[in-house]
């Protein structure tokens, strides 16, 4: 076990928290184990997305006293996976903060916002509130990236894509690397994108 642990690079805590959730999975329904697997991917690529996002000086990113929050609004799909997976890990060098939304007002402390396809909030109304915002929207319904969400999750052929909206992404004030960008389906292309 310690021979695997070192030859994958996992800390102990992490390398035990996936044994039991890949013993979990096992005794799943077939279509409950697909969800999961959907949505641990998802929860994976909320971190990986960071790495390709610069925030803007004004949202004070260096400051690693202070938390990254990432924020879900509406039905939470991952269940207690994003707690699980961001307990230790940091993302910009800064300690996670999962914030589940209740209420509109607090969506503006949150750095990344993954917006559920099944949300008892207006779309529109939680785009006014981010499209101007420097908080990376990530999308998990079909028609979310038309509306202005940042990033949203697709499938095709059974695999998880992303198509990223160009439109909202300038609006935000983000910056995004193109290599990021070169993975993803564009929506509303503007030229000259960072």
């Amino acid at each position: 076990m310690k021979l695997i642990r070192k030859f994958l690079f996992i800390p102990h805590s992490f390398f035990l928290v996936w044994i039991v959730c890949a013993g979990m999975i096992v005794l799943l329904p077939s279509a409950l184990k697909a969800q999961m697997n959907e949505y641990t991917v998802k929860a994976v690529f909320l971190e990986r997305f960071t790495r390709f996002v610069r925030w803007p000086e004004t949202v004070q990113m260096q400051d690693t006293t202070k938390p990254f929050v990432i924020g879900v609004i509406g039905e939470n799909p991952f269940g207690n996976l994003l707690d699980q997976i961001y307990y230790h890990q940091r993302i910009k060098n800064k300690p996670v903060q999962i914030q589940y939304i209740k209420n509109l007002t607090e969506i503006s402390d949150c750095h990344l916002l993954f917006i559920s396809q099944k949300s008892h909030f207006d779309i529109k109304k939680i785009i006014s509130i981010t499209e101007n915002a420097a908080i990376l929207t990530v999308g998990d319904a079909d028609d979310y990236s038309q509306e202005g969400v940042v990033i949203n999750f697709y499938l095709e052929n059974s695999k998880i894509r992303f198509e990223i909206n160009e439109s909202a992404l300038r609006k935000s004030g983000l910056y995004m690397s193109h290599l990021l960008l070169k993975e993803a389906k564009i929506v509303q292309p503007v030229r000259g994108v960072q």
